[in-house]
């Protein structure tokens, strides 16, 4: 079922392939957002539209079978047209003053459902946008149920109430020394949790079982209640969030869910959840129903990570799918529920535009989720929270990369396991007002976080940023769950920047800022037709609006220059060391810890921790000429990205290794873990090994790592 307010305009054009006059004749300007007012039979109202408001909106009630009538008549300036929809969206019929007579009717419209509808007066094609007034008339032919407007609730309206005599209870139960906390959203709106303990419908949230771990608790428990009374049906919501482990040996969680509706069981599950780390919290995401007779049911629902923001829904199928077409500044209204969790949109972009998609909604309890996916059908910008204090989603001065078709998903939080329901209204434009005042001549849009890169020629050179769970954001990868987005790609391939200037852009839009470690990395990969090399650029770091680090630097070929930021949970900005990494251990002062550097054997494993105060480790063996010696570096907890080097007593290095070979590594090892295998010692002596990162004291990963010496 088609939820847009322009499928009117779709059948418009199938009918005119027809051969069909149809009298739609533009695609609708947006309307202004307060210019809604109520329409009642047989009392004319006059209206006013013109460049600063190019539509307006009125509704009506009507019962079911109904026939309806609506007149403009006085039209005095422009040409107008009027549509008339149900409430979600579905065009009923269509008129305009096609014979410019001042004065048109859509009569007789039959209406077979009761309730609220809609009807939007606009400019019609070519007959501009000068000031006009009007008069619009409503007549209402009853049909055989005269009361359906107050019978047939529209899809915006509040939930149902039921008398429930032993209200409602949601319990979560887990085993271990853990924090878990307990969070359910009900169909008004509200939510009970640790931090919001009552609701205006007798919601009462329960005691907050391991709290911070200051009280561990043998059997915790945690539960939110509705007390007995009239409450309401629909869909609520149950997250289950695992904040933190409280002692050293607690990992995986088993935990119960169980809901009781009017007293009885309406299911239990059993999950497990383990902890989030570095990459953000891990959450578990489900729901319950209670239907208009007080039956009630507990979904099956699963884990939704932060990497989930990425994923598309489950099940969508783009070749299979009808996307309904979005024009710029037409506000289209539609409706996510558990049985349709998401609607599909689509609008044609061209390289280097600016857009904006805001996706509000409309009554109940929608928490929206906007994704967007480029022609190539990767998913290049996303956004669940737009703004602080709200649940609506917005997508705002994102530039598109590539000229093309691209989709635009339109769902909630947790997609397709949420519970959140209700009516949204989506609108795509072109760039808001507030671009950032720094980047004014490029339109680059603004972020918590900005890195910028900017050099003259005709060079690629390629801007990376690795996020604190350990995800970069560059060529290959242009978004990643923590909200980094690749912006500008410069002369990525070797092919020209559209603006003439190259210019790299990674940011983290307004809110998705995220304390930890960021990494930085400029890599001059391809000279292209620049002769000779090497080139300049210039390096931007901002936070929080304030420059943070500024370097202009002379690349070779192949040279990568590496730097970090740490953002501290206060918002302090902490700027690491910075330089070229192609020296390798020559950039590392170990040479002072090597004299008194602990032992390592044959067979024996050490573990150590890469931080941003002791950015390596040094170790020593005796080795004997001829020997074979294998030196393996694995991270063992965090973002850590190991990086192996092997120096000989003459204070050389002669092994090095960053990412070693998978098949090497066997099935417990990462593919940014370090493997020196099978070196052939060539002299006598103290061999020292140093154990650190990718970048050395430039990069910006952190973690706990094992490294283990073998001697063959």
């Amino acid at each position: 079922m088609s939820l847009s307010i322009i499928n009117g305009l779709k059948r418009c054009r199938t009918q005119v392939a027809l051969g069909v006059v149809c009298l739609v004749l533009a695609v609708m300007p947006a309307w202004a957002q307060n210019a809604i007012n109520i329409l009642e039979a047989g009392a004319p109202v006059s209206g006013v539209l013109g460049p600063a408001s190019t539509a307006t909106t009125y509704v009506f009630d009507a019962g079911a079978n109904s026939s309806v009538t609506v007149s403009l008549s006085n039209v005095t300036g422009g040409t107008l047209a009027l549509l008339i929809s149900d409430i979600n969206g579905n065009t009923i019929a269509q008129a305009a003053d096609t014979a410019n007579a001042g004065a048109f009717t859509a009569s007789d419209v039959l209406l077979r459902n009761g309730g609220r509808y809609n009807v939007f007066v606009y400019f019609a094609a070519g007959g501009g946008a000068p000031d006009t007034t009007f008069e619009i008339r409503l007549e209402l032919a009853a049909g055989d149920d005269a009361e359906g407007a107050e019978q047939a609730a529209p899809a915006s309206a509040e939930p149902q109430l039921i008398l429930l005599g032993a209200g409602i209870e949601a319990r979560l139960n887990w085993n271990g020394a853990a924090d878990l906390n307990l969070e359910v959203r009900d169909p008004t709106g509200e939510a009970l949790h640790w931090n919001s303990r009552t609701t205006t419908n007798g919601g009462v949230f329960g005691f907050d079982a391991n709290g911070l771990c200051q009280v561990i608790s043998g059997s915790p428990e945690e539960s939110a209640i509705w007390q007995p009374g009239f409450l309401s049906t629909g869909s609520y919501e149950v997250i289950v969030y695992y904040e933190q482990a409280c002692d050293t040996l607690t990992g995986t969680v088993p935990f119960q869910i169980e809901v009781f509706v009017d007293g009885a069981s309406a299911g239990r599950l059993d999950a497990l959840l383990s902890p989030g780390g570095a990459a953000g919290k891990n959450v578990y995401v489900t729901r319950f129903e209670i239907m208009a007779d007080g039956s009630a049911a507990l979904s099956r629902g699963g884990p939704y990570p932060d990497s989930s923001l990425t994923l598309l829904p489950t099940g969508i199928d783009f070749g299979s799918v009808a996307a309904t077409p979005l024009a710029r500044d037409v506000p289209v209204l539609g409706r996510i529920s558990n049985v349709e969790p998401f609607l599909v949109y689509s609008f044609s972009g061209g390289a280097d535009e600016l857009i904006t998609l805001n996706m509000e909604a409309v009554g109940a309890n929608l928490d929206t989720l906007l994704q967007i996916v480029d022609p190539a059908g990767k998913v290049v910008n996303v956004n669940d929270d737009a703004f602080g204090g709200t649940t609506d989603s917005a997508i705002v001065n994102a530039r598109l990369l590539s000229t093309g078709r691209y989709t635009v998903i339109a769902t909630r939080y947790a997609k397709e396991i949420g519970g959140t329901e209700g009516q949204f209204q989506i609108t795509l434009s072109g760039p808001s007002s507030d671009v950032a005042g720094q980047a004014t001549d490029l339109d680059l849009p603004q972020g918590d976080i900005e890195v910028s890169l900017y050099w003259s020629t005709s060079a690629d050179l390629q801007l990376l940023v690795r996020d604190p769970a350990g995800q970069s954001v560059f060529d290959d990868s242009p978004l990643v769950a923590s909200g980094g987005i690749l912006q500008e790609v410069g002369n990525v391939n070797c092919i020209p920047a559209a603006t003439g200037t190259p210019v790299s852009y990674i940011y983290w839009p307004l809110g998705a800022m995220r304390p930890g470690t960021y990494e930085v990395e400029v890599w001059y990969q391809n000279a292209c037709s620049d002769l000779p090399p090497p080139v300049d650029f210039t390096l931007l770091i901002e936070v929080n609006g304030n420059l943070v680090a500024d370097a202009r630097e002379f690349p070779l070929i192949g040279q990568r220059y590496v730097t970090n930021f740490t953002v501290t949970p206060a918002g302090e900005v902490i700027v690491g060391e910075a330089g070229y990494i192609d020296a390798g251990s020559a950039t590392l002062a170990y040479q002072s810890e090597a004299f008194d550097a602990p032992p390592i054997a044959s067979g024996q494993s050490v573990t150590g921790v890469i931080s941003a105060e002791n950015t390596f480790d040094v170790y020593q063996f005796d080795g004997v000429a001829g020997e074979s010696v294998t030196i393996s570096m694995s991270a063992a907890t965090q973002t850590l990205d190991t990086n192996l080097y092997l120096i000989s007593p003459g204070n050389q290095q002669i092994a090095a290794n960053d990412d070693a070979d998978p098949v090497l590594l066997g099935a417990a090892g990462r593919k940014t873990d370090s493997l020196i295998s099978g070196y052939v010692l060539r002299e006598n002596g103290p061999y020292t090994i140093i154990a650190t990162r990718f970048a050395n004291q430039y990069g910006g990963t952190l973690g706990v790592y094992s490294l283990t010496l073998r001697k063959n």
